[in-house]
């Protein structure tokens, strides 16, 4: 029988998902070409401005955040133009990958792959060194906070960068949108896209879209080629009306409503420095039980180390979900590194507390221990106290 029955999901997406949501999209289904949806609607994209701290739409989108990404990529570059992707792990490979893939159709004429280390960050002055090089670069990738590598990036400083150009920035913000500072008008970012599943405390299947003025232009300057449900027109077009061009997933567009109520009403700036707390006392823990982070420039919405040499990875994560009901994530094998068995994850974003934080270091430490490791019960604890304590 597990120490604990209360199951705590610290996985990086999805992550858990709290009870006044659940309830909301238990409602009665409702019909979408209706005056009650559009007013539904209507409020989310609203309160979807808030959170991307932008005044441009924000199209929700039905399906995961690499739908969201994908369409945004495609939509976006120009016929015979270059793009460049940024990659320092999975998710930052997977995007060049969707170039690669689409580059016949589009008219790309080289998909320019920049590639840093995994477990570090792409910095500006990479960026403006191959935009100086290639002028016909059309639109730039990057990843914010990379959930393989547990990274985040200065998007600041490369938005400002890649502004004084005519390439678009497109950012994921899949696991830093409601989890990090991220800025969208004032920073200058093109595009800002995330999904439902991560820092926004629902189940997986809305990604989101916001629209800079100067990607709104792109998209009336580029015909589109070669896709139809992903052609953000139709969903900008439909946005502006409070509605959607296709069937929505209905009772979750009801449940995020509820679900960013609640953020406003922690208010945005104290949910970022609850993940920064979370992240602090996560990475203390960790140091204090002799473990490498993965990172050395460190996200807040995702905590990861190195397994000591002869540790198991499927019996640690197996041990913190069988006895004491904690689900923690494991590595990804990808071009620039192979970390599956390796590494551990956990998330600090979403529906995530003090409490969580603890249960989850008393857990890896005792199964650390149950795997041979000599770490004095309570250390990891006590580490991770000490952050809170300090308010």
């Amino acid at each position: 029988m597990p120490v604990l029955t209360k199951t705590r999901l610290l996985t990086p997406g999805p992550t858990d998902v709290p009870a006044d949501v659940l309830l909301e999209m238990a409602q009665p289904i409702i019909h979408h070409r209706t005056k009650q949806f559009q007013a539904i609607f209507a409020e989310l994209s609203e309160r979807l401005q808030r959170v991307f701290l932008t005044s441009e739409p924000v199209l929700t989108i039905a399906g995961s955040g690499t739908t969201s990404f994908e369409a945004a990529q495609i939509n976006l570059v120009k016929p015979g133009s270059k793009t460049l992707t940024i990659a320092g792990g999975k998710f930052g490979e997977r995007w060049q990958d969707i170039y690669d893939t689409y580059a016949p159709t589009l008219g790309i004429t080289e998909n320019i792959k920049l590639n840093v280390p995994w477990g570090e960050a792409v910095t500006a002055a990479q960026v403006e060194e191959v935009l100086k090089a290639n002028p016909d670069i059309s639109v730039v990738t990057l990843v914010n906070s990379e959930t393989s590598t547990a990274t985040a990036a200065d998007v600041q400083a490369i938005a400002a960068v890649v502004s004084k150009t005519d390439a678009l920035l497109i950012v994921d913000g899949i696991t830093s949108v409601g989890t990090l500072p991220v800025k969208m008008d004032e920073w200058g970012i093109d595009v800002l896209v995330t999904g439902s599943q991560k820092a926004l405390m629902l189940p997986p299947g809305l990604g989101f879209v916001g629209l800079g003025k100067r990607a709104q232009a792109r998209l009336d300057e580029v015909k589109p080629t070669g896709y139809y449900n992903l052609d953000l027109r139709k969903w900008l077009k439909s946005w502006q009306k409070n509605d959607v061009p296709f069937t929505p997933p209905v009772s979750l567009i009801r449940g995020q409503r509820v679900a960013l109520e609640m953020i406003e009403n922690e208010g945005l700036e104290n949910v970022w420095a609850r993940s920064a707390a979370l992240a602090k006392a996560s990475r203390a823990a960790f140091t204090a039980m002799g473990l490498e982070l993965i990172s050395k420039s460190p996200s807040d919405s995702v905590t990861g180390a190195f397994y000591p040499e002869g540790v198991s990875d499927s019996a640690i994560r197996n041990g913190t979900r069988d006895n004491h009901s904690v689900h923690i994530a494991g590595g990804q094998d990808g071009r620039g590194a192979s970390w599956k068995g390796k590494i551990f994850r956990i998330s600090n974003m979403g529906y995530v507390d003090a409490g969580d934080i603890l249960a989850t270091m008393h857990a890896i430490e005792t199964e650390l221990n149950a795997q041979g490791q000599s770490i004095k019960p309570g250390t990891a604890v006590a580490a991770a106290g000490a952050v809170f304590a300090q308010g």
